[in-house]
């Protein structure tokens, strides 16, 4: 482990995607921002309250374009990948920051895709 605040077993792996997530069996998609990911969770940056801790997430990740610009409530992309996690962390993000709240994941099946 690079630092005391690394407690992954496997690197992180950059990807900014845009995503959607709902959780348990609630139909109502929020969207949000995958910023990395690695073999066994993600770290996503959300502008609503987060989700509670351990509660269960259906995530979406939307197909866009390479434009920088795209927003998160844009969710206008196909579904790439679909990934069911479970929340374990949470934190407010700095008022510098592009969202409010950042969420720490654990994967609980591996990623599917459409």
């Amino acid at each position: 482990m690079a630092n005391g605040f690394e407690k992954r077993r496997t690197p992180r792996i950059p990807h900014r995607a845009i995503i959607r997530y709902c959780s348990g069996n609630d139909d109502e998609y929020r969207p949000g921002r995958m910023i990395n990911h690695n073999a066994t969770g993600m770290y996503l940056e959300l502008n609503y309250p987060p989700p509670k801790l351990g509660e269960e997430l259906q995530i979406e990740v939307l197909e866009t374009p390479p434009d920088s610009s795209h927003s998160p409530e844009d969710e206008t992309g196909a579904v790439t990948a679909r990934y069911f996690a479970k929340v374990i962390w949470k934190k407010n993000l700095p008022i510098s920051s592009q969202a409010e709240y950042g969420v720490g994941l654990n994967c609980l099946v591996p990623p599917q895709d459409d």
